[in-house]
């Protein structure tokens, strides 16, 4: 039986649509590029394949769970900035709460083998001001990492979750000094009163090494993670309190790593430090009456193994004038790995 040849009609329908699609392709890329600044993001519920992605798509995009892992697997890479927003995107994992928000901007998809890219990643978890007036105000966690600084205001005006003039926002950003186009930003939002930036450095512990931690035993005392019912505990010697509740706290216990120094005695907690995205390791204290026992320490190394058993990798934010904390984590085996600073935005009356 002769071999049928194919149709003609079929080539030039196929043809006709591949130039179609190339052409939509570019003029969609086109009207994003001339759209007023502050529609040049769409913010989009999940990540979906396009069929011709151009060089930097710049659709700003809200993660699914799905995306969360790809956005773990492309931070494996040789960032020394990523741990912040590696912390915030784990805990997005691990905890399911919808608390947590992360956003992404793709360089180009999954194509062929190839792997994903992004130029930008933003992790933003919700708390409350337990001090202000109103009474509550929503206080919202940010870190970013990014290699297009411009990109980024960009980004923080179409996350409609975040409502700049009113809600207070603790910032993470890398270097000392924030760049000047994000000062001004926050400074048009909530005026220079509003606005206020910490110094900070940054300090590291390999993960491999935590997971070598031996945890000492000392006499008169064990340790193992916090409950529920310490929280507001925690919170009565957090000098930072005003910007969060008993109830944010609770559930960073019930959800995340934490340690604490308990006496056997009377099962009094006495030392503690929890993992608080984005920063892994937070809110260290020790009461007064039992300090220079060597229990900060104790739950340092306990809390920075359990923090490397549950993927994260510790890290400590020290303020740049504080060489006495310095000296303490350096001893424990922290290696310095960064510049950053805080900015602290619509929290001036909170502190």
């Amino acid at each position: 039986m002769p071999r049928q040849r194919p149709s003609r009609s079929l080539h030039v329908i196929t043809l006709f649509e591949t130039i179609a699609l190339s052409l939509f392709a570019v003029i969609r890329f086109q009207l994003l590029e001339r759209v007023e600044d502050k529609f040049w993001f769409l913010v989009c519920p999940k990540m979906e394949q396009q069929l011709h992605p151009t060089p930097v798509d710049r659709v700003l995009t809200k993660a699914t769970r799905k995306c969360l892992f790809r956005l773990l697997s492309f931070l494996d890479g040789p960032f020394p900035e990523r741990y912040a927003i590696q912390s915030m995107i784990l805990a997005a994992l691990l905890t399911t709460d919808s608390k947590y928000h992360v956003y992404f901007i793709q360089r180009h998809a999954s194509m062929m083998g190839k792997n994903e890219d992004y130029c930008l990643i933003i992790g933003a978890k919700l708390e409350h001001c337990s001090d202000f007036n109103p009474p509550i105000k929503k206080c919202w966690l940010l870190t970013a990492w990014t290699d297009d600084d411009d990109s980024l205001i960009k980004a923080y005006e179409a996350i409609d979750v975040i409502d700049w003039e009113r809600d207070a926002v603790v910032m993470h950003y890398k270097l000392h000094t924030p760049p000047r186009a994000i000062s001004n930003f926050l400074i048009e939002k909530q005026g220079s009163d509003g606005v206020s930036f910490s110094a900070i450095d940054q300090y590291v512990l390999p993960i491999k090494n935590a997971l070598n931690l031996q945890i000492i035993n000392v006499e008169g005392v064990y340790v193992k993670s916090l409950e529920r019912c310490h929280a507001q505990l925690v919170y009565d010697n957090w000098p930072y309190n005003k910007r969060t509740t008993v109830d944010d706290i609770a559930g960073e216990i019930d959800q995340l790593p934490s340690s604490g120094v308990f006496l056997k005695e009377d099962n009094q907690l006495v030392s503690w430090m929890m993992c608080h995205p984005p920063n892994a390791m937070s809110r260290l204290h020790t009461l007064e009456d039992h300090r220079r026992q060597g229990y900060a320490a104790l739950v340092t190394r306990y809390l920075a193994k359990r923090l490397a058993q549950s993927g994260f990798v510790p890290f400590v934010n020290i303020i740049v004038e504080n060489s006495a904390s310095k000296k303490v984590f350096e001893s424990l085996g922290f290696q310095f790995l960064r510049h950053i600073h805080i900015g602290d935005i619509g929290l001036k009356k909170v502190q």
